[in-house]
């Protein structure tokens, strides 16, 4: 029966990702005014869900195992439910808001939580993991407001200086790699998030995995499809306008470390890695006093602040409470 209620929660998990986390990666599309929201989130199913089947299994062998033994995990198999409804109802909340949550910190903190509680953590890996979620948005942030700030004006210029015959061969090239690089972002974005929702039932060896990824990845595309939509607008039309050529630097640097972190089997935050990105569009243009003074802003940045905070106290206090119960 456990194990039951544990898959479960799972793939409730896993759909709660894709509504949130997941459908992030198309955001830019509809911000630009490409496609419809329909079709993003229709794109963001397939390329979700391949890239968690193709990619997503060394992220979720991290997450599922790396940080707490399966030893620990299968003689304190109810910790999972832990694992599983604290970021289930982190996502909830963001979700009504319309906030995209970092997921990712959210269920690899309540781990870190547990672990701190039962002094098992594998705090090597978590320093390492760490280390990623502080210096990648920082970096996302840095390359977009430099390209913002001193590249992308030059090249409006060049473009607008073209004959129309080429300006319009050069419009239909530059939305074609708008797509293409929202696309590789979605298949990262699946292959490094299957393990936020697939961890818990690797942990106790239920499933390989491979065959995890591939689950969880489904579950995650569908969450997108359904409900990614309310995510979407948020963040392509609330932070700063975007257009193709800047909608096509977030898609790319946001993808190209969202892959080496795959590779690596790194959990990161797709939802902060996007939004980081336009962020910095927003600050290059804007100013750095008008982009942190809109209310979706400081939203995003509290949730991102604030959640993995309270996911880490409050899994170490439920923690103790059931070991002092124990006794």
């Amino acid at each position: 029966m456990e194990v039951f209620i544990i898959s479960i929660l799972s793939l409730v998990l896993a759909f709660n990702v894709g509504a949130n986390n997941a459908a992030s990666s198309m955001s830019t599309v509809f911000g630009a005014k490409i496609m419809s929201k329909l079709g993003t989130v229709s794109l963001a199913f397939i390329f979700v869900f391949m890239g968690a089947s193709l990619f997503g299994e060394d992220v979720v062998a991290t997450v599922g195992r790396g940080l707490l033994s399966i030893e620990f995990i299968k003689l304190n198999y109810y910790f999972i439910y832990l694992i599983l409804i604290i970021p289930i109802l982190s996502i909830l909340a963001a979700n009504k808001f319309k906030i995209p949550i970092a997921t990712t910190h959210i269920v690899v903190c309540t781990i870190f939580g547990i672990g701190l509680g039962f002094n098992t953590l594998n705090i090597e890996k978590m320093i390492e993991i760490v280390a990623w979620w502080i210096a990648t948005p920082i970096a996302i942030w840095l390359l977009n407001y430099l390209i913002g700030k001193y590249i992308y004006f030059e090249l409006i210029d060049k473009l607008i200086s073209l004959d129309g015959r080429r300006t319009q061969k050069i419009s239909s090239t530059l939305k074609f790699l708008l797509i293409s690089s929202a696309c590789f972002l979605a298949l990262f974005a699946g292959a490094n998030n299957a393990a936020n929702a697939a961890a818990p039932i690797v942990g106790l060896n239920l499933i390989t995995a491979n065959d995890a990824a591939l689950i969880s990845g489904f579950f995650m595309a569908f969450g997108a499809l359904i409900f990614g939509g309310r995510i979407i607008e948020n963040i392509a039309t609330n932070i700063t306008s975007l257009s193709v050529i800047r909608a096509i630097s977030v898609n790319f640097t946001g993808g190209a470390f969202l892959a080496i972190a795959s590779l690596y089997g790194i959990p990161i935050s797709m939802a902060e890695i996007i939004t980081s990105g336009i962020i910095g569009f927003s600050c290059s243009t804007s100013g750095f006093r008008e982009t942190f003074k809109k209310k979706s802003v400081f939203q995003i940045v509290s949730f991102w602040v604030l959640a993995p905070i309270a996911c880490i106290v409050i899994a170490f206090l439920i923690t103790n409470i059931l070991i002092e119960v124990s006794k």
